[in-house]
């Protein structure tokens, strides 16, 4: 039974709530509003789970709003279904609660310690870029997976992307890259097969599949159904921190995914489709642990760590962990680019 759709209904009353109860927006903010697809084109009826356009930048939380909104300016990185130069008018936008979560630990690795460290073993973290412990949309220095298009590559658009990047030492002294992925409402249906489409993708993954040390089992699955979201993501995901990992990027010793998932959200982990996929496993978790070569490398992370004022703040915890999170004084007594129906 695929329960997904009320975890969906969850957090789009959860972030109506935030909207009306917050003082971090002002009361022409708090409006219903039509959400602004990719393309910058408005449909459907007015949201309470959408802010106003204008009001789209004051999705990203106080903490973290002008530092991310110059960082994303600084590197060229689009935001998902962003309105103007920034991020989307959606509360419930993956993006969105990646950046709220982990922005300020751009400049505090004490943060990162905080959160990761239980996890990852993480002792200590290393600048992942010149003033910086960590960074988003990250796609490393070079094209290991052949994917620029004339010669160039976007930051979190058209290629190969992590939606945040840091380098720690574990306690033993282990050198690491980790690669974060974040997922919030993302969920996915059996995908349409356009044989063109697919051809370039064999192109460009085929021969690092089927490589005898690649990260992924060659045989358990037939390519078309790795196509599938999300197994597709998470291929291409875990096939970049392989070649990251063998190249020494950064001069580390080992690059992990870790891929931060809300544990309710059911619809995510049963979007598996294909015969061979369902053989493996009843879930998204059971297949992809099956069909990695050294399943050490991908370790999944409930998103629910982050609601702890210190790693993220008390407004953070009162946007995404309820109503009933009232942080102290702070607050008045939220496919990339993905639809606002689920």
């Amino acid at each position: 039974m695929n329960l997904a759709p009320n975890f969906v209904a969850v957090e789009r009353d959860r972030a109506s709530a935030w909207k009306q109860a917050t003082s971090t927006l002002p009361s022409e903010a708090k409006n219903a509003a039509r959400y602004v697809g990719k393309t910058g084109f408005v449909r459907g009826p007015a949201y309470d789970f959408c802010l106003p356009a204008e009001f789209a930048a004051l999705s990203l939380l106080p903490e973290v709003r002008e530092p991310a909104l110059a960082l994303f300016a600084e590197l060229g990185i689009p935001w998902h279904a962003g309105v103007g130069s920034g991020p989307s008018n959606h509360l419930l936008s993956s993006q969105v609660q990646c950046v709220n979560a982990l922005g300020q630990m751009v400049a505090a690795p004490d943060r990162i310690v905080r959160a990761f460290g239980p996890i990852l073993d993480t002792a200590e973290v290393d600048q992942i870029e010149p003033g910086r412990w960590l960074t988003f949309e990250y796609i490393g220095s070079e094209d290991h997976l052949h994917e620029a298009v004339h010669g160039t590559r976007i930051r979190g658009a058209h290629c190969t992307s992590v939606d945040a990047a840091f380098i720690h030492r574990t306690h033993e002294g282990l050198r690491e890259l980790v690669l974060v992925e974040w997922k919030y409402t993302e969920h996915y249906g059996p995908r349409s097969v356009v044989p063109a489409k697919d051809a370039v993708r064999y192109g460009r993954y085929g021969d690092l599949l089927a490589s005898s040390d690649g990260p992924i089992i060659d045989g358990l699955l037939p390519f078309t159904e790795l196509l599938q979201e999300p197994l597709y993501q998470l291929t291409r995901q875990q096939l970049l921190a392989h070649e990251l990992e063998k190249a020494h990027a950064h001069g580390v010793d080992r690059v992990r995914v870790a891929h931060v998932m809300a544990a309710g959200n059911r619809a995510y982990h049963e979007s598996l489709y294909g015969v061979h996929a369902l053989q493996l496993g009843a879930t998204v978790k059971e297949v992809w642990g099956r069909l990695l070569r050294r399943p050490d490398r991908f370790v999944p992370v409930d998103s629910a760590v982050f609601l702890d004022p210190e790693i993220t703040s008390e407004h953070y915890v009162h946007r995404y962990g309820g109503t009933d999170s009232r942080p102290g004084g702070a607050e008045g007594a939220e496919s990339q680019g993905r639809d606002p129906n689920g």
